[in-house]
C-alpha cells in the first residue's frame, strides 16, 4: 500500500509570529486584537501564552523579528562591498524591493512608534535600535572620515524619506530621488 505523503503542518510558534508579523505590520498594532492573530495562526492561546507574557511581548518579538530580516537582507544585499556608496544603494534596493509587495505601508519602525509613541515603549526601544544598527553600518564604511556620523546621519534621512515617500507616493520615484540625493550629499563630502 502506497502512503500519501501527508503536508506537515508548520510548527505553532512558527505560524502564531508569521501571521503576528503580517496582521501588526498591515493593519496595525493597536487595530489587531490578539484573538484575530490566534485564530488566523490556528493556534490555541496556550501557544501565544506559553511563548509570551501578553500582546506587548509578541509585538517585541514581531519587532526584533523585522529588524533582524532587515538587517539580514541588507546584509546579504552589500556582500563584499565596502564603499559608503554601495552600502546605502543596499539599503535603498532593499527597502525598494519591500515597497513592490502587497500591503506595503512604509517603515514598520516608524508605523509601531505612530501607535506606541510613549517613550518606554517595546516600538521606541526597536525603532531606536535598528535605525542605530543601520546608521552604524553606514559608519563602518566611514572609518577615519572626517563628520562621519554628520554624513551617516543625513544618509539615514534620506532613507528614512525615502520609506515615508514611497508609502505616500507607491512607485519608484522615491527611491530614484533617495539615490540621487545620496550621490549629492556624498560628491559635496567628497569636495569639501
Amino acid at each position: 500500500m502506497t502512503r500519501t505523503p501527508q503536508r506537515r503542518r508548520r510548527p505553532g510558534l512558527e505560524r502564531l509570529m508569521d501571521t503576528a508579523d503580517r496582521l501588526l505590520y498591515t493593519e496595525g498594532i493597536t487595530r489587531t486584537g490578539v484573538q484575530r492573530i490566534l485564530d488566523e495562526a490556528d493556534v490555541a492561546r496556550g501557544t501565544l501564552y506559553g511563548n509570551f507574557e501578553g500582546k506587548d511581548d509578541l509585538v517585541e518579538a514581531y519587532l526584533a523579528k523585522r529588524h533582524r530580516d532587515t538587517m539580514s537582507a541588507i546584509t546579504d544585499q552589500i556582500g563584499q562591498q565596502t564603499s559608503t556608496t554601495a552600502v546605502f544603494d543596499a539599503f535603498l534596493a532593499v527597502a525598494e524591493r519591500r515597497s513592490q509587495a502587497p500591503g506595503f505601508r512604509g517603515c514598520a519602525f516608524a508605523l509601531a512608534v505612530a501607535e506606541m509613541p510613549e517613550q518606554d515603549s517595546a516600538a521606541r526601544r526597536w525603532a531606536a535600535r535598528h535605525k542605530a544598527a543601520l546608521k552604524d553600518r553606514l559608519l563602518e564604511t566611514m572609518t577615519g572620515q572626517e563628520n562621519a556620523d554628520e554624513l551617516a546621519e543625513q544618509l539615514m534621512v534620506i532613507y528614512d524619506g525615502a520609506l515615508l515617500s514611497t508609502a505616500l507616493r507607491p512607485g519608484a520615484a522615491s527611491f530614484v530621488a533617495a539615490r540621487l540625493a545620496s550621490q549629492a550629499v556624498l560628491a559635496v563630502r567628497e569636495v569639501s
